[in-house]
């Protein structure tokens, strides 16, 4: 009986062992079923992911600007040169005009004198117009400066401008028409006007006593007159001559 008993028990003791070997050889299995790297599975997706990475990146290609926007762009450039030139003759016209003013004045001065000297006047109406266009200096010369100054501020060019239209290049030629007539006239402005400031400093410094003696005073200012009708007559011969278009 007690052998009997033994020999039932034999092939359970075999048994167990080997069920737990199968258990862990299936789950090793498995395991390295699920974790192995496959071919299958990783391999698109990697695909798939770069993909997606490399269509999603912006592109850093510098695109060339069109025909259209580069004359656009030379259009605008013709513009703002048209612009800058206008200002730059309508600055020139500004300045003939006060040293026109201041001119005249230094004209009418001059005439007194001579006036008096033909016996057109007596002394006291020559003193008299001395005076008007004697007051009247200080402010000739204050515009003319302060014109000329933004004049030569200015660096604006009449010159042909590459890709203008056709209303701009015209409009460019006649200014330029007008920028070269102004020329000569500026010139004989500017003379004029010299000779108006260097005989407002005289009568300034002979009212401060300050130019010599009443003798030398008079040989000053004849030198003046004598001298004056020169740059005037330049003057109003290039102000006759001045013809040009408008800008």
């Amino acid at each position: 009986m007690v052998q009997a008993r033994r020999a039932k028990a034999q092939p359970a003791r075999v048994i167990i062992p080997l069920a737990v070997a199968a258990a862990l050889l299936v789950g090793g299995s498995f395991a390295a079923v699920k974790f192995w790297p496959s071919s299958t599975t990783a391999g698109p997706q990697a695909e798939s992911s770069t993909v997606s990475t490399e269509t999603q990146a912006p592109s850093t290609a510098e695109s060339s600007p069109s025909p259209s926007a580069t004359a656009e762009s030379a259009s605008a450039a013709a513009q703002k040169a048209f612009e800058a030139c206008q200002a730059k003759v309508a600055a020139a016209d500004e300045v003939i005009k006060e040293g026109k003013t201041g001119v005249e004045h230094w004209a009418e001065h001059v005439q007194a004198q001579k006036d008096y000297y033909a016996d057109k006047g007596t002394v006291e109406e020559m003193k008299a117009r001395f005076k008007k266009t004697r007051l009247k200096g200080p402010g000739d010369l204050d515009r003319y400066n302060d014109a000329l100054s933004a004049y030569k501020e200015l660096e604006g060019s009449c010159g042909k401008v590459k890709g203008a239209e056709s209303v701009v290049a015209a409009g460019l030629v006649k200014c330029e028409k007008r920028s070269n007539a102004q020329k000569p006239l500026m010139s004989a402005t500017a003379a004029g006007m010299k000779d108006w400031r260097n005989h407002l400093k005289f009568m300034q410094s002979n009212a401060q006593h300050r130019a010599g003696s009443p003798s030398q005073a008079a040989t000053t200012w004849e030198k003046q007159y004598e001298a004056a009708p020169e740059n005037i007559k330049a003057f109003k011969k290039a102000t006759d001559d001045f013809k040009a278009p408008d800008c």
